[in-house]
């Protein structure tokens, strides 16, 4: 198993540690340390088969460790944010060029929109939703409400609860990973989804 350790630079994972818990509003129920803490190890599950080079892991868990750290200053466009964030503080702890044009590639991939075009790309795509396919996702989901009502993304508990069925049902996995794991589990946490939005409505 890769050892993520090793693999991002201990320096970096510090600041952006220290910065998730002291920078972040606590309204960002989902959107914090837990979610990247979740989706680097969810990487590492995802990569594991996937035959990838020392370089190719250092870019994608950089890029897992960044993809959501926009956070630290808006919600909006929080993507572009982390991607700039990412070209001015990698260069300082030793990444080049074509590596932080990677990680910026990979962190502006986990648009809501976006399409995978690549094997990295998909990783972090499964990754960032891996809960989709979990035994977590009534917990995690919850949290995702929690910060959606709070940021007036939606404006009750219907509307998100009416949202994520659509999303869940429309979501696809890119990896053969997550395909064949989290396939049962989302179809269970569809049928949850469904539920919410009926107990909900009442």
């Amino acid at each position: 198993m890769i050892d993520q350790e090793t693999i991002i630079n201990s320096k970096l994972r510090e600041k952006v540690y220290n910065d998730f818990l002291n920078k972040l509003d606590k309204k960002y129920s989902y959107h914090n340390l837990d979610h990247t803490k979740r989706v680097i190890k969810s990487a590492i599950k995802i990569g594991a088969d996937q035959g990838l080079s020392e370089g190719q892991w250092k870019v994608l868990l950089t890029a897992c460790l960044l993809h959501d750290f926009g956070f630290i200053k808006s919600h909006i466009d929080h993507e572009e944010t982390g991607a700039d964030i990412a070209e001015s503080v990698l260069p300082e702890h030793g990444y080049n060029q074509d590596e932080i044009k990677l990680v910026k590639s990979l962190i502006l991939v986990t648009k809501a929109i976006s399409i995978p075009n690549n094997k990295l790309e998909a990783i972090i795509r499964d990754s960032d939703l891996e809960y989709l396919g979990s035994n977590n996702f009534e917990i995690i989901s919850e949290k995702l409400k929690e910060e959606w009502i709070a940021c007036n993304v939606v404006s009750s508990e219907e509307e998100f609860y009416k949202l994520q069925l659509d999303f869940l049902i429309n979501h696809q996995f890119h990896t053969e990973y997550m395909r064949k794991k989290g396939k049962k589990l989302k179809d269970n946490n569809i049928k949850y989804a469904h539920d919410m939005v009926k107990k909900s409505h009442h």
